[in-house]
């Protein structure tokens, strides 16, 4: 087999990367060769850092990219200094099981088309994958950063719930949920589900479930129109949740549920 190259001039966003399958790769760019392994290896490109791999033969690689701001907020609920200028950049081709479960696992719900991530879900994936580096490069705090022990007091839970049920159409963001508490997204995130058990995402698809099984009930609306004014992609995003969740497709819960 040939030897393929891929070359960037330079990273434009902090890339996390993961060599999925294929031929082992090889970074030439860093302080030495390093080459692929076997196991579940990251690579870690920031920003601006010049990039050249070399493969003997065809590989499949996953990437997600991170923007500084993100990587700043994180840094900054922690009582960190900001990240993205200083991460390091000699993590090439490292092992490391919960990084790369996390990064895959990112990559495996934003491809997926049957059952469509909420942008509630995926924030806080990335948040989880941010939460990682932090911990990585050993970020020190520049105080103790504020922990929310015992979880949303029951204002703020409250507010939480009636913002989800009114919003149940409409892509509610992490950024939102946050507002109403005066938290970051990292630390609503976290208190939230030591309040409910669940992290936001899970907790507004159950949402969307319930008021679907109303939907279903109440009237002959389609699944179609039920699936849009729950907030799911389309019917078919509607069927496959509700099946997930329910056991049973809707038009089946709706026969055995008639009145």
């Amino acid at each position: 087999m040939g030897i393929e190259e891929s070359t960037w001039t330079i990273a434009p966003e902090t890339v996390i990367g993961l060599r999925l399958r294929g031929a082992t790769v090889e970074d030439h760019n860093r302080r030495m060769i390093r080459t692929s392994g076997p196991g579940r290896e990251f690579t870690l490109q920031p920003r601006g850092a010049p990039t050249r791999y070399l493969a003997r033969g065809g590989i499949k690689f996953g990437q997600v990219f991170l923007p500084d701001g993100l990587l700043d907020r994180a840094a900054a609920a922690e009582n960190a200094p900001p990240l993205g200028d200083r991460l390091r950049d000699d993590l090439s081709f490292i092992p490391d099981k919960t990084l790369h479960r996390l990064t895959f696992d990112y990559l495996r719900r934003a491809f997926d088309t049957i059952i469509p991530p909420t942008s509630l879900e995926m924030e806080g994936r990335a948040l989880l994958l941010v939460d990682w580096l932090l911990r990585l490069h050993q970020v020190p705090r520049a105080a103790a950063a504020p922990q929310v022990a015992g979880g949303l007091s029951p204002r703020h839970l409250r507010q939480a719930y009636e913002f989800i049920v009114e919003h149940l159409s409409e892509d509610i963001g992490l950024d939102d949920l946050a507002a109403l508490t005066g938290l970051t997204a990292k630390h609503f995130a976290r208190a939230f589900k030591q309040s409910t058990g669940l992290p936001p995402h899970q907790y507004l698809i159950l949402q969307r479930i319930e008021a679907a099984k109303r939907h279903l009930l109440g009237g002959k609306a389609g699944l179609t129109d039920i699936a849009l004014a729950c907030g799911f992609a389309d019917q078919s995003h509607f069927t496959a949740t509700f099946r997930r969740i329910v056991g049973v497709p809707p038009g089946t819960w709706r026969l055995s549920n008639a009145i």
